[in-house]
């Protein structure tokens, strides 16, 4: 069964149907944890009756211990192996949907230049994403690093979404966002902070 450990996920929803999409579609989630935000995303992008769609979803498992949140030290949480297994078998059954046990910094080294997407028996690298959200590790330093790699990714019309916000020190964050590139707060809620380029 997908759960999620959050508030407003139907608003992910809401800001997704508004979204102008291509044909093609590509979007990712940091933290998958119990995969309700991946399902989320998936659900609403597929609604809209996208032709070539991609879903990926980050997150190393593992029982790592790292600093989840600024104001706290590091510690280990519940995102254990068996977690992994039951959340990842369940969203496999979109076969839009590409799972990636890695770090999230590895990520950014490793896919850096975008995703091979195979459309009709050819391969293309995708790297512009219509939707990100943001629900990883919760630290100001974290995100800002989340927002660099993504920033610069993102189509013409689309969201960025990032979870539990209000624990986290945003300035710099909205600076880029808001004044470097086009994007603007659509809604700010108890937990979820989204942000929306139209160009």
């Amino acid at each position: 069964m997908i759960e999620g450990d959050s508030l407003e996920y139907e608003l992910i929803t809401k800001e997704i149907e508004k979204l102008k999409l291509e044909d093609t579609v590509l979007t990712c989630e940091i933290g998958l944890r119990k995969g309700l935000g991946s399902k989320t995303i998936m659900d609403a992008v597929i609604a809209k009756g996208v032709v070539n769609y991609r879903h990926i979803a980050i997150d190393p498992y593992g029982d790592l211990n790292y600093k989840h949140y600024d104001d706290r030290p590091p510690y280990t949480a519940d995102y254990t192996d068996s977690m992994k297994v039951q959340t990842v078998s369940e969203l496999s059954k979109y076969k839009e949907f590409a799972f990636f046990e890695f770090p999230d910094e590895y990520f950014f080294e490793t896919m850096s230049e975008g995703y091979p997407f195979s459309i009709q028996g050819q391969t293309y690298i995708l790297g512009q994403y219509a939707v990100v959200h943001l629900d990883g590790p919760h630290t100001s330093q974290a995100v800002q690093k989340e927002v660099d790699f993504f920033m610069k990714r993102m189509t013409n019309d689309s969201l960025i979404i990032i979870d539990d916000y209000k624990t986290m020190n945003l300035k710099t964050v909205r600076w880029f966002l808001e004044g470097k590139m086009a994007f603007k707060p659509v809604f700010e809620g108890e937990r979820k902070l989204i942000y929306k380029r139209e160009l």
